[in-house]
């Protein structure tokens, strides 16, 4: 064992990286492999294919998205990613060892894997550009490969620069100057050297410069990376910084020294150190909060309810998607009347959240809003979404929903548009090929246990929708189908949220047409404050209070009579009830 493990070392710490990257996506992370899933679709025909390869960098684009579709299965894309930077880190020494580094540096090759993987931690990088750097280390591996070889070495040089710029884009610049510090290096005479690499850049530069021509892009995207980042708009400079890392690793293994004494000492010291860097340096990379939004959508897009309720028990949402998530979950699972108040409400915002103008948060308000009937505005948060992801790609997930809409609507003809472009993809294909059954067959449509439900609740006539009275939307959406408890308890929610109890009192006895076998929690404390602000004592109630219910508030009063600045009283059990909410979290 001994032996196969110092004769095998460098790729069993290999494996091992490999190993942890998987668990790191498949375990920790699979929220990020559906955020980039989500928002592309990848479409099996021709014309997708041409419009990617006609700009630089677009067969790294097709190619990372062909991967990225993958991803709709998190166990496969954490083995993408995995494989990925272990080729990275093999490259990356495998270039490193034909530049001469000794073997006790091999930790040193995980340096550009790992700063790829924390670099990852910006959501809006995509994997084009990680494609492309592996592509340009292949392209360093080759040209050490051929430098030795004069008949070769020149073809080399002006068949790559070009070919590589325009496929896989500006990491050509890793090539270039990997190139010219070799030439450098191994030129005869410095005079030679300076020559040789100004020709190389003159000619790599000005290939890129005449192909700008041609393309209608600003000179920082030409150099910068069309298809590397979500924002067309941004560079981000640590893109920079990873190029040049990727650049400068080789060369810096190359020049330290090499002894033969401790060679283990030095080998054990240096992984130890870059396995503390690499763990503090992802760890930075990943923002909690981002992330926490991330995983939220992720687990709504999945119905994940038991989930969600789990994560906010354990860390209360604090923003207005995070508290959206929680509350469709609760209402999901029908206890939102009884549990609303045991999390973190930061008013009616708080179960639909307002129209914003991105590409992320739509999408959970328009989750809750389909759910609750109103296809609609479903409709129009899904869509709006869609239309404003940054690189103007298409989304699946969007996509898919926007053909459900259209079919509970009875738009068939829209619905169609939608399933034959899902007909195109891999993942989406099987569920388009069945929905293009339900086109133009009320029957089938109205039988399903989904949209012919939701084909119940939906709104039928027009009227004029208000994003700013959405107690007056889900008021009349409830009016229109007195068994959509969903809408009723967010209707409640609504006003309980805003504090206005008078018409809380107005819109509570239209529970009576759904199936309650007891009050909710907060409606409970709810009214039994609205008694106690006309009535000495409990006599005479017409609801059924719990016991305890009735203590609580008895408590919870004489505590606030003693000192309303208390922080006990937000605090514990108190914290969780409506009167909490009602009188200490008013300006919070």
């Amino acid at each position: 064992m001994k032996i196969f493990i110092s004769k095998h070392w460098k790729l069993i710490l290999s494996v091992l990286f490999g190993v942890t990257v998987f668990l790191f996506w498949d375990v920790l992370y699979p929220c990020y492999l559906s955020y980039q899933e989500q928002f592309q679709l990848f479409i099996f025909n021709g014309s997708y294919f041409t419009e990617r390869i006609i700009v630089p960098g677009g067969l790294s684009d097709y190619i990372a998205e062909f991967l990225t579709q993958f991803y709709y299965i998190a166990w496969i894309g954490a083995c993408i990613l995995a494989i990925i930077l272990v080729l990275i880190q093999r490259m990356s020494w495998i270039i490193a060892k034909l530049e001469g580094a000794a073997d006790e540096y091999y930790m040193v090759s995980f340096i550009p894997a790992l700063l790829i993987w924390g670099y990852m931690g910006d959501e809006n990088v995509l994997l084009s550009f990680i494609v492309a750097c592996l592509v340009a280390l292949i392209a360093c591996w080759g040209y050490m490969k051929v430098k030795d070889q004069k008949k070769y070495h020149l073809v080399y040089l002006l068949l790559m620069t070009p070919s590589l710029y325009w496929l896989f884009g500006p990491v050509v610049l890793i090539f270039l100057c990997f190139a010219v510090i070799n030439i450098m290096i191994d030129a005869k005479s410095k005079l030679t050297g300076i020559g040789c690499s100004l020709c190389v850049v003159v000619y790599t530069l000005g290939w890129i410069l005449f192909v700008s021509t041609f393309m209608q892009y600003p000179m920082f995207r030409i150099f910068g990376g069309i298809n590397y980042y979500r924002f067309p708009a941004v560079i981000p400079d640590m893109q920079i910084v990873v190029m040049a890392v990727f650049l400068i690793i080789p060369f810096i293994v190359r020049l330290l020294p090499h002894q033969e004494k401790r060679v283990v000492q030095r080998a054990c010291i240096s992984i130890v150190i870059i396995a503390i860097c690499g763990f503090a340096g992802v760890r930075l990379g990943y923002d909690t909060l981002k992330y926490e939004l991330i995983d939220y959508d992720y687990l709504v897009r999945y119905e994940q309810w038991d989930k969600i309720i789990e994560k906010a028990e354990k860390d209360q949402p604090s923003t207005p998607m995070g508290v959206a998530s929680v509350n469709l979950a609760l209402a999901e699972k029908g206890v939102l009347g009884d549990r609303m108040f045991e999390f973190f409400q930061n008013g009616a915002e708080g179960l639909l959240p307002p129209f914003v103008r991105d590409f992320t948060t739509p999408l959970c308000t328009s989750e809750a809003f389909y759910r609750l009937g109103m296809i609609n505005t479903a409709q129009r948060f899904m869509f709006e979404a869609q239309e404003a992801i940054p690189n103007f790609r298409k989304s699946g997930r969007c996509t898919k929903r926007l053909a459900e809409t259209n079919l509970i609507n009875g738009q068939y003809g829209v619905a169609a548009k939608y399933l034959r472009t899902l007909q195109k993809s891999l993942f989406y294909r099987g569920w388009a090929d069945k929905m293009m059954t339900y086109l133009d067959n009320e029957k089938i449509i109205n039988a399903d246990p989904v949209y012919g439900l939701l084909r119940q609740y939906r709104y039928t006539k027009d009227f004029l929708y208000s994003d700013t009275e959405m107690d007056q939307m889900l008021g009349l959406l409830f009016a229109h189908n007195m068994k959509n408890k969903m809408a009723f308890e967010y209707l409640l929610g609504c006003e309980l949220l805003n504090r206005d109890l008078q018409k809380f009192m107005q819109f509570y006895p239209l529970g009576k047409y759904l199936d309650y076998d007891h009050i909710p929690r907060s409606y409970q404390e709810a009214l039994i404050y609205t008694w106690t602000q006309s009535h000495p004592n409990f006599n005479g109630m017409p609801w059924s209070i719990a016991p305890e219910v009735a203590n609580d508030v008895v408590d919870f009063a004489r505590a606030y009579m003693s000192n309303p600045n208390d922080p006990a009283l937000a605090q514990g059990h108190f914290g969780q009830t409506y009167w909490c909410y009602y009188l200490l979290k008013k300006n919070k």
